[in-house]
């Protein structure tokens, strides 16, 4: 309610990425995978989730045992990797992947140009990088989101206008309500 958002759009987001392509998908900054674990659980992309968080891993894991068939979530397939890494020092060689998702972390990096480019810099050519944030399009989204940053929990607010000119005018950008999506060639 806060954000605006509707939970289906994040949710269609999401499977475009996963839809995009048939090759290795990077999930960066995958948390628990809550919003990801049925398409891991479905789709047959060798998949790589990265996470700062081995506990959030352990969760992503869990989550995607439990869209698959309930099963023990240390038992994922093999085509599915879990990596505790931080996403400004990837330990993969670069051009790896034809998918790179990022959903709900945009709002958490103060740089984000840079975290684009390292990103990107993880796509084989002809890759897309799929990212998505909260920005802060009302005054309730700009109140909590300051009330955040003050906390050290996310960074400065942006509006979608100052995102999309952040990311470098990307191919695909659009807002709903305070979730803002960005989806990005190779550089």
């Amino acid at each position: 309610m806060a954000w605006s958002a509707a939970p289906a759009d994040y949710a269609r987001f999401a499977a475009a990425a996963f839809a995009s392509s048939d090759g290795p998908l990077l999930e960066a900054a995958a948390g628990s995978a809550a919003a990801t674990a049925g398409l891991h659980a479905t789709s047959q992309r060798p998949t790589v989730l990265v996470d700062l968080s081995r506990s959030m891993l352990e969760r992503a894991a869990r989550h995607i045992a439990a869209a698959r068939d309930g099963g023990d979530w240390s038992d994922l397939p093999a085509r599915i990797r879990l990596v505790q890494a931080d996403l400004s020092e990837l330990p993969f060689p670069p051009h790896g992947f034809t998918t790179v998702l990022g959903l709900g972390l945009l709002h958490l990096f103060e740089d984000v140009p840079a975290l684009a480019g390292k990103l990107r810099a993880q796509l084989a050519p002809h890759g897309r990088l799929y990212l998505a944030g909260l920005v802060a399009e009302t005054r309730r989204a700009r109140w909590f989101l300051r009330a955040l940053h003050r906390g050290g929990e996310v960074a400065a607010p942006k509006t979608g206008q100052e995102l999309y000119a952040e990311l470098g005018r990307p191919a695909r950008f659009a807002t709903t309500g305070c979730m803002a999506y960005a989806t990005l060639p190779a550089a």
